[in-house]
């Protein structure tokens, strides 16, 4: 039987790169989206290509979903998941300026608490697997440009360690940092290129890179409760 992987975040940018490389490796895949729906499809057309399974499912994640049920639907059709991404999150600009309650609340929700919930019910229906929890290098520093967003990410990668502990040693989970890798929304490559002048490798990276990082992983079966930057050592400074 193929191994299933379900990917949160999946139909664009870094999740749909972890959705291809997982795809070539012979996983079965459950691919999530929000709104893209248009892209997901286009998305399981193409990982199909490789010879295995695909489904689509939409989850919005500032509605209450039952984890718990959705996995055990998965379970009771005989799908066996054995690596959960979390790649899904959110990325708006915020400050000590704003009044913040409402945006906090989407931040933590989106970018922290659905990744919470879904490792817990993961490993409550499924007794054993792998989680790979997808953070950002800023939660090694105090910016306050994305305040919210920091946060939430903070706090995803402290779950991570505590949840890699927890669920050991039935379950592995280890995240992986992006630093210069893909630019935000309304921004270019120029944009990253001037940033990487100010951190230690002087250069961006690239999607391969963190599929590198996703297969050392996958691989690397006496890991657990690490984070691998990928952010030419931008985290160090």
């Amino acid at each position: 039987m193929k191994k299933t992987a379900l990917i949160t975040g999946s139909s664009d940018r870094i999740g749909k790169a972890l959705s291809l490389a997982l795809a070539k490796k012979g996983y079965n895949l459950i691919l999530h989206y929000n709104t893209s729906q248009d892209k997901a499809e286009t998305l399981k057309r193409k990982v199909m290509q490789f010879n295995v399974e695909a489904e689509l499912v939409q989850w919005n994640f500032m509605d209450n979903l039952d984890y718990d049920a959705i996995f055990s639907t998965f379970k009771s059709k005989n799908i066996e998941i054995e690596l959960l991404i979390n790649c899904a999150s959110d990325f708006v600009p915020s400050s000590f300026k704003d009044v913040g309650s409402e945006l906090l609340s989407q931040q933590l929700q989106i970018n922290f608490k659905n990744a919470y919930l879904l490792t817990k019910a993961f490993a409550r229906v499924y007794k054993k697997g792998e989680i790979i929890n997808l953070l950002d290098t800023k939660t090694e520093k105090n910016y306050t440009s994305h305040l919210d967003y920091l946060l939430s990410k903070k706090l995803l990668r402290d779950f991570t360690q505590l949840a890699a502990v927890e669920l050991a040693p039935h379950f592995r989970v280890n995240a992986i940092s992006p630093g210069l890798v893909l630019p935000p929304k309304g921004k270019d490559e120029k944009y990253l290129l001037n940033l990487s002048k100010d951190i230690p490798l002087k250069k961006i990276g690239s999607l391969e890179d963190i599929v590198k990082a996703l297969h050392f992983l996958l691989e690397s079966k006496f890991i657990t409760g690490q984070i691998l930057y990928i952010d030419g050592g931008d985290h160090l400074i």
